[in-house]
């Protein structure tokens, strides 16, 4: 299948694959040069490989077959871009710091802490390609710098490529209230669905499971 550049649309007619994005103001709050270095090299990987040539998935079934080949791609330029940059960290410290601490984590995570930090790695069981981790990291960055993520590198583990990034540990007063949470989100252009929901309509991003055992007040209200 073929793709028209001048019309955006594939041959048989459907609109053509286009990388997912996350609001300017997203991208230009994100100061961290390895994140930057990591999103420029897999966007490559959405523009340019052959798998992202073709039309927009309409379906899970589709999307799940184009985000394992864009993955590929991704994994392959990510290792490579790790090493050249001194980015790709050795398993075992943290395996055993994660194990000396109980073993912590779940589906997605593994953490342990040291001196006030969180150390976290991703597994990337929550995400269809790394483009969409990554955009992740950007957009929680953006809406609640208080507990931005900084991330720090890759790691192999059992084979798998994970992410490895950092948190500083923070303490709330208590648990935010419904009106509380709509307040602080509305200004960035996110308005309430349901079930603690969240959507900004322009880029058709959603934040989810923003209730009071999420987002916590601390002294200052603007602090989440």
């Amino acid at each position: 299948m073929s793709v028209n550049e001048e019309t955006g649309f594939a041959s048989d007619g459907r609109e053509r694959y286009i990388p997912q994005r996350v609001p300017p103001a997203a991208e230009q709050k994100n100061d961290q040069e390895s994140l930057r270095a990591a999103l420029d090299v897999i966007a490559g990987v959405h523009r340019a490989s052959k798998a992202a040539q073709g039309a927009a998935p309409q379906n899970r079934a589709e999307k799940t077959v184009l985000d394992r080949a864009l993955r590929v791609g991704e994994e392959k330029l990510l290792r490579k871009w790790a090493i050249a940059n001194a980015k790709m960290l050795p398993d075992e410290p943290f395996t055993d710091a994660w194990q000396a601490q109980g073993g912590e984590g779940g589906a997605e995570h593994q953490v342990y802490v040291q001196l006030g930090v969180y150390y976290k790695r991703n597994n990337l069981n929550y995400y269809g390609t790394w483009l969409s981790y990554l955009h992740n990291l950007l957009l929680h960055n953006w809406l609640f710098p208080e507990t931005g993520y900084t991330f720090l590198g890759l790691m192999e583990v059992d084979g798998y490529l994970q992410s490895v990034v950092s948190q500083k540990a923070l303490r709330g007063i208590r648990g935010a209230t419904p009106n509380e949470v709509a307040a602080y989100m509305l200004p960035l252009d996110f308005v309430s669905l349901q079930n603690s929901d969240y959507i900004n309509i322009n880029f058709g991003i959603i934040v989810g499971d923003l209730h009071h055992r999420n987002v916590l007040v601390r002294e200052r209200m603007e602090n989440y």
